[in-house]
């Protein structure tokens, strides 16, 4: 998986106080592999989006092998702190960019049938820690970007659900806690049965990467 994108496509503006890991930029690039080309007209979403870098990450790769499959690319952020980096770094993108939102909500806005099937591909890299699990830091901003705090588990795998179109397919981290007694990846299984098919892809410096789609049948 290392092989696949050892360095930034480019430089990111961030806040000093929380850095993106390599594990969004090995998501952007091998959610870029996994699509299938001739594709036109898409919707995506960066889910839980911090500064944009998953994908803007993502965008990049498409453009840098001329591929332009999205119309419209929305980018759902909670933390209000992260929008001007997020304007900074489209800027820094430069031309190729489609039409691109900062949606400053909690992702519970998902769920409303404002946003049933929208997006045809929606990509992850959530919060990993259940309140409880893990250190918390003096920082609520710090601890936002690690805990569910302002909704939970449950309610991010049901807005994911319900904004992903029926053809569509969504591209989430989901980090192995079993020392924590919390498998996600079962977990979100069972809350999806019978709707969704969830297939782990890769191996992210040992976290799996799910591709999440419409059940077959259903």
């Amino acid at each position: 998986m290392s092989s696949l994108n050892p360095h930034f496509t480019f430089h990111y503006s961030q806040p000093e106080e929380y850095h993106f890991s390599h594990d969004s930029v090995f998501l952007a690039r091998e959610a870029f592999a996994q699509m299938p080309p001739g594709l036109q007209g898409l919707r995506g979403l960066d889910l839980c989006a911090g500064c944009g870098i998953v994908g803007l990450d993502f965008l990049y790769h498409l453009r840098q092998n001329q591929r332009t499959p999205f119309t419209d690319f929305d980018f759902l952020e909670v933390q209000a702190l992260y929008q001007p980096h997020f304007v900074e770094n489209c800027r820094r993108f430069g031309e190729g960019l489609p039409s691109s939102s900062f949606l400053l909500q909690n992702y519970d806005i998902l769920q409303t049938p404002e946003f049933r099937g929208r997006y045809d591909v929606i990509l992850s890299n959530p919060p990993y820690f259940r309140p409880g699990q893990g250190k918390m830091s003096p920082s609520e901003f710090k601890n936002r970007c690690r805990f569910f705090l302002d909704s939970d588990f449950q309610n991010l795998l049901q807005a994911l659900d319900n904004a992903l179109s029926d053809s569509g397919r969504a591209y989430i981290l989901l980090r192995d806690l079993q020392d924590h007694g919390w498998n996600p990846l079962a977990e979100a299984r069972c809350l999806l049965a019978g709707r969704r098919e969830l297939t782990v892809i890769a191996d992210v410096r040992g976290t799996p990467l799910v591709r999440v789609e419409k059940k077959e049948g259903c």
